[in-house]
């Protein structure tokens, strides 16, 4: 398995710890932050600026509504 692989799974199954937490109590704005950077690295990208260069337009409207239900989480 190569590490971007590894990575992917790792920041997959964080953010999976993330929605949990958001089920139970309000989650702080560092921690929706966090997850957000989780979500870039799900789609390999370290960045959200990186992602967003990519240019798929199908995988940017994903990624920006989850985005938005993490950031929307955290107020």
């Amino acid at each position: 398995m190569s590490t971007q692989t590894i990575d992917s799974f790792s920041a997959f199954a964080s953010l999976n710890r993330f929605f949990a937490l958001i089920e139970t109590t309000k989650p702080t704005i560092q921690q929706a932050e966090d997850a957000a950077a989780l979500l870039c690295r799900i789609y390999g990208a370290n960045s959200e600026e990186e992602l967003l260069q990519r240019g798929d337009p199908e995988l940017i409207e994903i990624y920006k509504e989850i985005k938005n239900k993490i950031l929307k989480a955290a107020m």
